[in-house]
C-alpha cells in the first residue's frame, strides 16, 4: 500500500462545517485496465477539480484500489470567500470619526512666513 498526504488528523470540523469528501476507483470496474482507471480518475479531476488533501493507492489481488480524501473547490473558496467578507476592514462604518490632531503644541494657524 502507497499512500501519500498531508497532515493527518480529524477529517471533520462540524463547527465550521468543513468536511473532506472520499472518492474511491476500482480496477475491477473499470476492467483491470490501467488505461481505463486513468480515464475515470483525469475525467473526474478534470470535472470536479478537487483539492486533494490525501491518496492511497493499493492492490488487492490483480487490481488496483485508489482512495482519495479531497475537498471540493466550490466550497473552498465560498469558505474563503465568507472568511474574507468577515476579516476585511471595515471603512465604512457609521461611528467611524476621522479626528483631527487637537495637541497644544500644534498651531491652529501656520506660522507667518519671512
Amino acid at each position: 500500500m502507497a499512500c501519500v498526504g498531508g497532515k493527518s488528523g480529524t477529517f471533520l470540523r462540524r463547527k465550521d462545517k468543513q468536511v473532506y469528501r472520499f472518492k474511491g476507483f476500482d480496477s475491477a470496474q473499470y476492467g483491470n485496465s490501467m488505461s481505463a482507471l486513468e480515464a475515470v480518475v483525469n475525467a473526474w479531476m478534470e470535472a470536479e477539480r478537487p483539492r486533494i488533501r490525501h491518496v492511497c493507492q493499493s492492490l488487492r489481488g490483480d487490481q488496483i484500489v485508489l482512495s482519495f480524501v479531497y475537498e471540493e473547490v466550490r466550497e473552498l473558496e465560498q469558505r474563503i470567500s465568507t472568511q474574507a467578507q468577515m476579516t476585511s476592514p471595515r471603512f465604512y462604518e457609521d461611528d467611524f470619526v476621522d479626528e483631527r490632531p487637537t495637541g497644544a503644541r500644534i498651531p491652529a494657524t501656520p506660522p507667518p512666513l519671512h
